[in-house]
């Protein structure tokens, strides 16, 4: 399952950033070599915040809500360093915010209960 988790929390980034490179124009500047380290990036991010901060008494919501603010602080500065990739801060948010909402739906590892502790 660690693996497959993992993988989903990538792709979900991915996805919605080669996306909104179509539709937003700061977007169209980021190759497929910078979606993928964005996406990297938000997932290590998302670890390193779970990681520092105990995170077991959090819900599904806070889950989006530090999400969110973990895709926003990457996606805005790691463009920031791209040239010609000028994304707007709107665009940005945006895009932080459905990535946010759909990493509701992937639960964190430790939630998981297994048959054995049921």
């Amino acid at each position: 399952m660690g693996l497959v988790h993992w993988l989903v929390r990538f792709l979900i980034p991915f996805a919605v950033l080669y996306t909104i490179g179509y539709y937003v124009p700061g977007f169209s500047a980021l190759t497929i070599g910078w979606i993928t380290v964005l996406s990297f990036l938000i997932m290590a991010g998302d670890w390193l915040v779970e990681k520092a901060f105990p995170m077991e008494f959090l819900g599904r919501f806070q889950d989006g809500v530090i999400n969110f603010l973990v895709s926003a602080i990457v996606i805005f500065t790691v463009t920031l360093g791209i040239e010609y990739g000028n994304v707007p801060l709107p665009a940005s948010l945006l895009a932080a915010l459905i990535i946010g909402i759909l990493m509701i739906f992937v639960p964190r590892e430790e939630r998981q209960v297994s048959m054995e502790k049921a």
